[in-house]
């Protein structure tokens, strides 16, 4: 059932692919990131589990973007969506907002928490910083996709990379 939480993160980083991707405001912009996460879940019962999703983003001027996910076991994906809007995805939702002049943050809506990914851009460069933030009066982080419902403790990010081309 790992492929549940593989699936949630690969469906989390598709709110990544604009935030990765900005080069200038009126330019295509293209980026490579990767994140590594380890995941303890009790149901299914998953102790550590290690997750690795890689991809690569493309941002248009139109504010139009596109992703491609390799999730792993799950192979590849291709998620596109359109900057500032709101997107509905597997037990929640997805969203795109502009941070900055070279930053935007993708959020990732779960029924029990928000994935919050903050990128920043500086040339051909990127930084990535990955959040979970526990909504009010929730105890454990629950995620779904169309694989099923995960009921883990919070994931520990542990590697994220950005490199704008």
């Amino acid at each position: 059932m790992n492929s549940v939480l593989r699936a949630c993160l690969g469906s989390a980083l598709s709110v990544l692919f604009a935030a990765c991707c900005i080069e200038t405001a009126l330019a295509q912009a293209r980026a490579q990131f990767a994140v590594d996460v380890i995941a303890t879940c009790k149901k299914p019962a998953m102790k550590d589990l290690p997750i690795h999703v890689e991809g690569t983003g493309v941002l248009s001027t139109s504010g139009a973007a596109r992703l491609d996910v390799d999730g792993g076991v799950l192979g590849r994906t291709r998620v596109k969506g359109q900057l500032g809007r709101t997107d509905p995805a597997p037990g929640g939702s997805t969203s795109l907002r502009v941070t900055g002049r070279s930053g935007l943050r993708a959020t990732r809506d779960y029924p029990n928490h928000q994935m919050i990914i903050d990128l920043r851009v500086s040339g051909k460069e990127c930084t990535v910083a990955v959040r979970n933030v526990l909504k009010s009066g929730k105890r454990e982080y629950l995620f779904t996709s169309g694989g099923g419902t995960a009921y883990c403790e919070k994931p520990k990010i542990v590697r994220t990379a950005c490199q704008a081309f």
